[in-house]
């Protein structure tokens, strides 16, 4: 099920509704306290770039990127629109802002969110197209494309077997190479805590107990529910 949140006015979830209902894929509306579209423990965050670039410089981005990293295992952030048209209506109002400086802010943002949050991160020109991607993205869930998906899957093997045998429970290469560096061996990290696991930047409550469950169970683990929290 994909849930929206109702509380969405931005026009995007008038789109996402629209090419579910075409395609057949059944949604809900309710109050999404973290994010604005979630399924399957894949919590999106949409913006127009305007509120993008109002939250990234307030702060507020970042808490709700963090507060997503907690509670859901992908997370992804669509950013709709274009920096000129933000330049352009920052000028509307007023304001005057320099092309290369907000760009700058822009991309590095990203590229920061991308690394420290270990968060998919998508830039589409207008709503229609973020709106079609999101639907998509909701109805492949859970499906592999092909054959040569899974053969090309198979190369992305590093040279380093641990960093493999935790990108396997989830893990980015990025994170992996950070709890490595950080605790030396996987029976290292086998006997931490949960709240040891998340002093690594990018590995979140979920993140940690999935390593730590997928590591030390005896019994099938499974995807955890996400544990819905106050933004």
């Amino acid at each position: 099920m994909l849930y929206i949140d109702h509380r969405e006015r931005s026009g995007l979830e008038k789109l996402v509704k629209k090419y579910c209902t075409k395609k057949g894929l059944p949604y809900e509306e309710r109050t999404n306290l973290i994010t604005d579209y979630a399924f399957g423990g894949v919590g999106i965050e949409a913006k127009s770039i305007t509120d993008y670039m109002s939250s990234l410089y307030s702060g507020h981005l970042e808490r709700q990127l963090q507060n997503l990293d907690d509670n859901y295992n992908h997370i992804v952030l669509v950013v709709h629109g274009t920096v000129d048209y933000y330049i352009m209506q920052a000028k509307k109002g007023g304001k005057k802002i320099g092309f290369v400086k907000t760009w700058n802010a822009f991309v590095g943002s990203l590229a920061r969110f991308h690394n420290d949050y270990d968060i998919s991160v998508i830039t589409f020109p207008d709503k229609s197209t973020a709106a079609r991607f999101i639907a998509k993205r909701y109805e492949k869930q859970g499906s592999l494309g092909s054959f040569k998906t899974y053969r090309f899957m198979r190369k992305t093997a590093s040279e380093d077997r641990r960093m493999d045998a935790l990108r396997m429970l989830g893990c980015s290469e990025t994170i992996a190479k950070r709890l490595l560096d950080e605790f030396g061996s996987i029976a290292e990290i086998t006997s931490l805590t949960p709240n040891e696991l998340t002093t690594v930047d990018g590995v979140g409550k979920i993140t940690a107990a999935r390593i730590l469950a997928c590591l030390t169970s005896e019994e099938p683990v499974v995807d955890e529910k996400v544990k819905m929290t106050r933004a």
